[in-house]
């Protein structure tokens, strides 16, 4: 077994009727879907197809649904530093994004906390996807996993947490019928660290 020294990885993290609502909540909302940005500031961003193809939801199209996996991950947040080696921090607040990476998309080696976003600490990457599962690829790779690149491959109802500094990579998606209920869907995020500046008032 290759040695994983980039990441934690729990299975079967939710219940499989919450599993399974995720899933459902993201076919019913399937034509609000528009193409992901990058960028470096909170609210701002470009559609760059060269480093990022995917499509994904606004937050406020499933704010109750992200409520099921903070609460959560909330509870296994003592553990998860722990197993990552981070020392406890104060969280202000949780970001999440709900992705969709279909036949040939793809999203190349980066990390999650430069400039903007240097309170990020931990991020994390909740799979799922229909049954059977319609898609190969799309699997989550660490670069500088030691002593070779760890791949994780993106399985229903599996989470992954790693550090928000760690350099990884998105493997390129293969789904023959490219129809949008095949893709490989991610519920992803970060536990953001309160600042100083958080406390500061006008």
């Amino acid at each position: 077994m290759m040695e994983n020294n980039s990441c934690i990885i729990y299975t079967d993290f939710l219940r499989p009727d919450e599993n399974t609502a995720i899933y459902a909540h993201a076919l019913q909302n399937a034509a609000l879907f528009s193409h992901t940005m990058v960028g470096d500031g909170e609210n701002e961003g470009i559609v760059n197809d060269y480093w990022r193809h995917s499509l994904s939801l606004q937050a406020v199209y499933f704010k109750e649904i992200s409520k099921i996996l903070v609460e959560k991950i909330e509870t296994s947040y003592p553990e998860i530093i722990e197993k990552l080696q981070i020392p406890v921090f104060e969280i202000s607040h949780f970001e999440i994004q709900l992705t969709s990476h279909n036949h040939g998309e793809f999203f190349k080696p980066h990390i999650d906390n430069g400039k903007s976003f240097k309170n990020r600490v931990i991020t994390f990457v909740y799979y799922f996807h229909s049954f059977p599962k319609m898609f190969t690829g799309g699997q989550l790779l660490f670069l500088n996993n030691k002593p070779k690149p760890l791949i994780v491959e993106p399985e229903n109802n599996t989470i992954v947490f790693f550090n928000s500094s760690v350099k990884h990579a998105v493997h390129p998606v293969s789904c023959p019928s490219k129809q949008f209920e095949h893709g490989r869907f991610t519920l992803n995020g970060w536990i953001r660290k309160k600042e100083e500046t958080d406390n500061v008032k006008d």
